[in-house]
This record gives C-alpha cells, sequence and structure tokens, in this order.
C-alpha cells in the first residue's frame, strides 16, 4: 500500500493538541492549573477585600466565586491558544524540513517506510505502540510522543480501511 500526502504546520499543531489531550501528565498538569490556580487566589482576594479594604464579606465571597468560575471556564482556551503559540515558536527555532513536506508511505508486509524530499525513515510495524483516529489525521505511534501524522483529508473511505487493516497485522484494535 502507498499514501502520498503532505504535513503542514497546521498539522504538527493538531497532532500536539491531540497529543497533550490524551497524555496523563498533561491532564494531570492542566487540572492543576485549571482548578488549584483559582483556589489559590481566591483566598488573597477575600482575604485583601474584607481585611484592607474592610468591605462586605459577602462582596468579595462573590468577586472570588466569579474569579474561580471565571478562570475555569475560560482556561481551557487559553490553554490551547498557548501551546499553538508555543509549538509556532518552537518551529521556527530550527530546521524542520523533515517534519514538514509532501510523504510517500509505503506499508508492506513488514515494515513502514516514509520517504520526504529530506530524509527517509523505515519502521518495523512491530515497532508501532499505537494507532489513535481521530476526524483530521490518524496518528501511527512509534513512542509516547513520536507519531507518523497522516492527514485524513487524504483519505477516502476507502483508503482509511485499507491503511487500518494494513496497520492492525501488528496491532489488535
Amino acid at each position: 500500500m502507498e499514501l502520498m500526502f503532505e504535513i503542514t504546520e497546521e498539522d504538527y499543531i493538531k497532532f500536539n493538541m491531540h497529543h497533550l489531550e490524551n497524555s496523563p501528565s498533561q491532564k494531570k498538569t492542566f487540572n492543576l492549573l485549571r482548578y488549584i490556580i483559582p483556589l489559590l487566589f481566591s483566598l488573597p482576594i477575600y482575604v485583601i477585600g474584607t481585611s484592607l479594604l474592610k468591605q462586605p464579606e459577602t462582596y468579595w465571597i462573590i468577586i472570588a466565586v466569579l474569579f474561580s468560575a471565571g478562570w475555569i471556564i475560560m482556561y481551557p482556551n487559553q490553554y490551547k491558544r498557548l501551546i499553538k503559540q508555543q509549538t509556532k515558536k518552537l518551529l521556527q527555532e530550527g530546521d524542520n524540513s523533515s517534519i514538514f513536506g509532501k510523504k510517500v508511505m509505503t506499508i508492506n508486509e513488514k515494515d513502514i517506510i516514509v520517504v520526504s524530499e529530506n530524509s527517509s525513515e523505515i519502521t518495523s510495524k512491530e515497532n508501532i505502540k499505537e494507532v489513535k483516529i481521530y476526524d483530521d489525521m490518524i496518528l501511527i505511534y512509534l513512542s509516547g510522543i513520536t507519531a507518523h501524522i497522516i492527514p485524513s483529508r487524504y483519505l477516502d473511505e476507502e483508503t482509511k480501511k485499507e491503511l487500518l487493516e494494513e496497520l492492525s497485522y501488528s496491532n489488535k484494535f
């Protein structure tokens, strides 16, 4: 089986977003920042308002609760935006020509061969750790953080089905 596709910066950013959404360590960090930060800041808001400003407790409880609720609601979008910005900055720091561009992936009985203008890579099917399927891409994980990215826009339903059958040779889904 042979597939031709192109990896763009947007594909790579989406890959990072999918990875972060599924990474246990990132989920832990995300939840810590989402819930602990507002709790830590709500207490000083309340104390400053009631002690230093000598205003009613109810008023500052409402402000602290609104701050916490606002943070908890708005943080996921801010986190995603921050991750996208950081990924773009990292991509601008060096030569990433081996990540982006047109690629040809050939899958045979034992190997996955990916050839691009600047590189070629041969991976044994036995080294595939996991295959994740999303609406916009299929990720073939070779380790916890490394994956072959196949954008779904290059796959029709029949090709996608054939690809997954080829990959199931070494993976039991």
